[in-house]
């Protein structure tokens, strides 16, 4: 049996699994094996993973239409996979309001970073940036 996941690495998998989605992958025990990398999920990171998961498919145009709002001279099908899953990734946690923005805006920087390209960590937080200012600590765009 694998390692355990930390708080960080649960938030890669559900990156990883979100990123998966975009692809239009299903979400299957090979999915969920690959993205936990030989690691193991306790009780309470297996939710924490599945709790972000639910959000953003149940919200993903909502997540989406935020996004789209902070771009500048940028559409959604123009943007790296990698940095639209962080994006996504950042915003369905922020509506699932369990952990401090900030700490939201630096994990997905730092997985921009490990999956993008150089510029990627900037990208993103400048559009997370913009959206929390906007947006004070951003509110459920659905309701």
């Amino acid at each position: 049996m694998g390692q355990a996941l930390s708080r960080s690495e649960s938030r890669e998998v559900a990156f990883r699994l979100i990123f998966a989605l975009g692809q239009h992958t299903v979400l299957d025990e090979t999915a969920w094996a690959l993205a936990l990398d030989g690691k193991v999920a306790p009780a309470p990171e297996q939710k924490y993973i599945t709790d972000l998961l639910t959000k953003f498919s149940a919200e993903q145009t909502a997540i989406d239409e935020s996004i789209v709002a902070h771009l500048q001279k940028w559409t959604l099908d123009r943007l790296r996979q990698t940095d639209l899953a962080a994006l996504r990734l950042a915003v369905a946690e922020m509506l699932v309001g369990n952990v401090p923005v900030p700490v939201i805006i630096n994990e997905a920087v730092s997985l921009a970073k490990k999956y993008g390209e150089a510029q990627s960590g900037a990208f993103v937080n400048g559009v997370l940036a913009q959206l929390t200012e906007q947006n004070g600590v951003i509110s459920n765009p659905v309701k």
